[in-house]
């Protein structure tokens, strides 16, 4: 695990501020490489062959094609056997070098073999390219800035930072962008809330031609095939993905929730006979701890457990706006960084359980989907049924005529009114028209590495470990794309074939409950110290001229107490949005930020 920097240029000072800006993502070793046409620049969190063998940047025998990587890949030792099969020497036992000679082996072709996670930038010096490419999960960040002659990327936007700083270039807010965070509350890829830096999206591969400084890219698809297998067994995937994903020469630990997803990996880590350290945070009047000490206990994980309390909060609070590069109205951000905390003091590696919702359709709203998008379940075999000619067909035949997002909208947006929902489902609408329209599609494509990875990658980062997830595995994502929709989400039960193999194991009192989530009660932790702050961060976005933003709806929160108090009762989400966005941007040099005079 590591952060990776580079630009199209020489210039060895900057490469290191921008590499000093991520080091908590590395502290164990740095590396710097420039030959005038391009620099990159690596920190590096060891975690396989821990050796000076895998340093980065590094490059072939030739010294003609180098990479930096951040990421870890699963398959690498059988990967290196094909390898030396076809005469390639190794000098390490590292994952780096194996994708390098597998990079000569097989050119851009190696991205579809790899099983793992990654953010990669390999320098093709004999055909003068730039190749950066991001797992198909997104689980490991990348961004780029380009203006259409100077390229830099980087594993965070703060060391793309240093480069604008230097070079006094001004961002711009991305109307977009900030129309899609205050519906859904983070910013799609490619999209950031700056119009001029992007992301690499989830499973793409950007080729930058240096000489002619334009680029080209590409996408993994492996739901349609790309020779993964087809397991029948349920707790066979997952047993490998869990093995697997145990791969380290550093102490590997597991965050446990009391939740389906870590319990099952739990669960799994008693099979193969692992005893690791489990870490969970306990919220005060919540019970998910206490679920979380019986999962351990039966399990044999040593748990190790820390309470969010006024005090850490503060501690967290300040770290997250510190660390924090991009805007998203995720309050879990908070635990997450103190789980992550805790967890470093003992361990480098920790699994956690993201994606077993997106996979598996664990959220209640699939439910309704479900019932309205395929007709034979449920209630809606009884056309005559009240409830059906009442209320549920006016939505169903909504769906049947493809409108499937306007219903994932009406049931995942954080119910803002600072922007214009309709201009964002009209963005989403045309970046989804060829899409198969499943009902976890936007969860998967857009919740899943924009939220929930970003956040898991962003609180694992800011103490220097590595954070890997089981389920987002491409093995046990072909198995749950093939698996039945009633296996999946049948009788009101959600994620069922986790939770009838958690049955199997545990008593039914840990497993069909009501899981009470890793966000916090706002007006106990927020709203009690920081108000005056919410209401500044109103005021900052009145100041600011983005056409996509409501005014009116904006200068009503802040003006109008009443107003305020039903969005602290109702829509917290809408104000910890305004928070995050101004506390992240304001950190940056955009253009017109602050530049008008707002009186209240």
């Amino acid at each position: 695990m590591c952060g990776i920097a580079g630009f199209n240029f020489k210039d060895d000072e900057l490469a290191k501020k921008m590499t000093g800006a991520i080091a908590r993502r590395g502290p164990d070793d740095e590396g710097i490489f420039s030959d005038g046409r391009l620099t990159i620049g690596n920190r590096r969190l060891a975690i396989i062959d821990l050796s000076s063998a895998g340093h980065q940047p590094m490059f072939n025998r030739e010294k003609t094609i180098g990479i930096v990587y951040n990421g870890e890949i699963y398959n690498f030792r059988e990967l290196r056997d094909e390898l030396r099969a076809r005469g390639f020497v190794f000098e390490s036992d590292t994952d780096t070098e194996v994708i390098l000679k597998g990079y000569e082996a097989y050119g851009e072709k190696i991205i579809e073999r790899l099983r793992g996670m990654w953010a990669i930038a390999i320098y093709d010096a004999p055909k003068g390219r730039l190749f950066l490419s991001r797992d198909f999960f997104g689980i490991k960040p990348l961004y780029y800035f380009f203006d259409g002659k100077v390229v830099v990327f980087a594993s965070e936007i703060k060391a793309i930072k240093k480069f604008l700083e230097k070079n006094k270039t001004k961002l711009h807010f991305s109307p977009l962008a900030v129309s899609v965070y205050f519906v859904l509350g983070y910013t799609p890829h490619p999209l950031t809330i700056f119009e001029e830096i992007k992301k690499v999206s989830p499973g793409e591969t950007v080729i930058f031609d240096l000489a002619a400084n334009n680029f080209s890219s590409s996408f993994l698809k492996w739901e349609e095939g790309g020779g993964v297998s087809r397991a029948a067994d349920f707790e066979k995937v997952m047993l490998e993905s869990v093995e697997k994903h145990l791969i380290s020469d550093v102490p590997v630990g597991v965050f446990l929730s009391g939740g389906a997803d870590s319990t099952l990996i739990a669960l799994l880590l008693k099979k193969l006979g692992k005893k690791l350290n489990a870490f969970t945070v306990r919220i005060k009047e919540r019970k998910d701890a206490d679920y979380a000490g019986k999962i351990a206990a039966f399990s044999g994980l040593n748990q190790r457990e820390i309470s969010l309390d006024e005090n850490n909060f503060e501690e967290m609070y300040q770290k997250t706006w510190e660390m924090l590069d991009e805007p998203i109205a995720d309050n879990s951000l908070f635990p997450s960084l103190l789980i992550s905390r805790e967890a470093a003091k003992s361990v480098k590696v920790v699994m956690t359980g993201e994606g077993g919702d997106e996979l598996f359709l664990g959220y209640e709203r699939y439910q309704k989907m479900k019932g309205l998008y395929f007709p034979g379940a449920g209630l809606l075999r009884r056309p005559e049924s009240v409830l059906y000619l009442r209320y549920l067909r006016p939505l169903f035949r909504r769906l049947r005529s493809g409108n499937l997002l306007s219903f994932y909208l009406e049931n995942a947006a954080i119910d803002s009114d600072f922007a214009d929902r309709s201009a964002v489902k009209k963005h989403l609408a045309e970046r989804f028209s060829n899409d198969k329209q499943l009902i976890n599609l936007f969860d998967e494509k857009l919740y899943l590495p924009n939220d929930l990875l970003y956040k898991t990658d962003f609180a694992t980062m800011s103490y220097s470990i590595e954070g890997r997830v089981p389920i987002l595995d491409k093995e046990v994502y072909a198995y749950a794309r093939n698996l039945p929709m009633e296996e999946k989400l049948s009788g009101g039960i959600g994620k069922k074939i986790i939770k009838d193999y958690l049955a199997k194991n545990l008593p039914p009192e840990l497993i069909f409950r009501q899981k009470e989530g890793f966000s916090l009660p706002l007006r106990e932790y927020l709203f009690k110290n920081h108000e005056a702050e919410i209401k500044e961060a109103l005021r900052y976005l009145l100041e600011n001229k983005i056409n996509s933003l409501s005014r009116p709806a904006c200068a009503r929160a802040l003006k109008d107490q009443s107003y305020f108090a039903l969005l602290k009762d109702k829509f917290p989400a809408v104000l910890f949005a305004a928070l995050a966005f101004y506390k992240v941007t304001k950190k940056y040099d955009v253009e017109g930020a602050g530049s008008e005079s707002v009186s209240i």
